[in-house]
């Protein structure tokens, strides 16, 4: 996937987690689940929650709050967000649906995380970041 260009005009599924909104590329949200019990990945950061067996995959499982600093919402459920080289979770506490999503896409602070977050859109009357999937994997595998 190509990184998302200044400005964005295509469809995003829209979620939230906790008070915060974000959206993901429509084409790498696969699904929505409620996840299981999670198996604790030992000396991990606290925004990763564990991981989980699905249809023969590991994933790792993501509270977004949490990454960016804020406090768990604690919900049961996630975004799935399937990439080449392996997917992702990212907690949601609601789903509001797919959009088409119309705005700059700067990043949202210098360095972190925040540099894989873009925006803020609106989506309807609410500020949205958009998350960059490809530029987060990689931030999370390098121990962000």
């Amino acid at each position: 996937m190509a990184a998302l260009e200044s400005e964005t005009r295509q469809s995003y599924l829209v979620f939230a987690c906790g008070s915060s909104w974000y959206a993901v590329p429509a084409e790498a949200a696969a699904e929505v689940v409620t996840f299981p019990e999670l198996t604790r990945v030992p000396g991990s950061p606290p925004h990763l929650l564990g991981v989980f067996a699905h249809r023969g995959e590991v994933i790792p499982v993501v509270d977004m709050s949490l990454l960016v600093g804020g406090v768990s919402a604690g919900s049961r459920r996630a975004v799935l967000v399937r990439l080449a080289r392996g997917t992702l979770a990212l907690t949601a506490s609601s789903v509001a649906g797919v959009s088409a999503l119309m705005g700059p896409l700067e990043p949202l602070g210098p360095s972190g995380v925040h540099v894989h977050l873009r925006g803020p859109v609106k989506s309807g009357s609410r500020d949205v970041a958009v998350i960059d999937p490809e530029g987060l994997f990689d931030h999370l595998s390098q121990g962000g």
